[in-house]
């Protein structure tokens, strides 16, 4: 059996090892620009009500009225669904580190019997094998003019190479990608 492939099984089994997390209904592509919000402010009388902006800082935290975009939508494990929130949100890796924690913080207080979330980084490298994977095949669609024409093929392949380099400093050295120039 090849390195790589043991590896990733193992990267499998962390995340099947791990609490399981009865699936639910993900977004699969939750991110700003599929997020509708608002705010609440305090009205002349007293009450709250619906505003795009407010000025009063405690009032400042959007709340999300409505999301978009929900062709890629699948039943999934929760996590997931945060993972993917954390890699298209997060600038890096500690922003998604602490997102992780806070969440797993808030289920653990407000429902003590919740499974914890468990670490991030399995969960990490199962997403950039999703993407790899999600790339690999829009590269095909690519080839016969595909979906995406506004994309060339050397975008998507850095794109590909971007995610190799992800999994390789996540531990999986197997992953290192030898471009064009030998570098």
């Amino acid at each position: 059996e090849a390195k790589g492939v043991g590896l990733v099984k193992n990267g499998v089994d962390q995340v099947e090892n791990f609490t399981s997390i009865p699936p639910v209904l993900c977004h699969m592509d939750c991110q700003p620009q599929n997020l509708i919000c608002f705010h609440y402010c305090n009205n002349e009388y007293g009450g709250k009500e619906k505003e795009s902006f407010s000025s009063n800082e405690e009032d400042q935290l959007p709340q999300i009225s409505s999301i978009l975009d929900w062709e890629e939508a699948a039943f999934a494990d929760p996590r997931f669904e945060l993972l993917l929130l954390c890699r298209k949100v997060c600038a890096n890796k500690e922003q998604a580190q602490t997102v992780w924690k806070f969440y797993n913080e808030q289920i653990q207080s407000n429902f003590p019997n919740f499974p914890t979330l468990g670490p991030i980084e399995p969960w990490l490298k199962l997403e950039t094998v999703h993407s790899i994977t999600t790339l690999l095949l829009q590269s095909m669609d690519l080839l016969g003019g595909g979906r995406n024409p506004w994309e060339s093929k050397p975008d998507l392949y850095d794109k590909l190479e971007r995610e190799f380099q992800r999994l390789v400093a996540l531990g999986w050295e197997f992953c290192s990608v030898v471009n064009s120039t030998g570098i």
